[in-house]
């Protein structure tokens, strides 16, 4: 094998290398939230100025005001009951040290204090960094697409709200 040839397959696999470290960096991520574990969220984002956009929830600058501000405050419950799934990715590798990402997320929470059922669908528009080896989102921007919410008491289960967005139900 010639040393061309070499170093594209070489190219080839660092970059499906860095395509499955950003899926197992955003399953990582999508499952601390559900464990309700706000360090393990914070080490999925660079340090520094982080941009995170989440629209209606907030918009926050760096890693520890996301975590400390709307993560917390809003997710970690006993009565907050949480599935995040993360499909559809689309990354693209910009160089060896940037990337780009576009995922489908499926949310649903119970919340049995309040008795609310929440489904949305959203689409993650992610940035990454490749810090010392390892990749971090370093921008995210939530476009939240459906919402259904109803509220529940024994026996009974109303819809409250269905829409295209969160800001504009209906």
């Amino acid at each position: 094998m010639d040393e061309q040839r070499l170093a594209e397959l070489e190219r080839r696999l660092a970059r499906m290398e860095d395509i499955e470290a950003i899926r197992r960096l955003k399953a990582f991520y999508l499952n601390a939230c559900d464990r309700q574990d706000p360090e393990a969220v914070r080490s999925c984002f660079a340090e520094g100025e982080v941009i995170v956009d989440m629209a209606d929830f907030g918009y926050c600058v760096n890693r520890d005001e996301f975590v400390d501000d709307i993560f917390v405050p809003r997710g970690c419950h006993d009565f907050v009951l949480d599935m995040h799934h993360g499909t559809n990715h689309e990354i693209e590798i910009v160089d060896e040290v940037t990337a780009k990402g576009i995922w489908a997320l499926n949310y649903r929470n119970i919340n049995t204090r309040e008795q609310t059922l929440t489904l949305l669908s959203a689409l993650y528009h992610d940035e990454y960094r490749k810090i010392a080896g390892e990749w971090k989102v370093s921008r995210s921007r939530t476009e939240y697409r459906t919402l259904l919410t109803c509220s529940y008491e024994p026996g009974t289960l109303e819809v409250t709200g269905a829409g295209r967005s969160m800001s504009a139900p209906g």
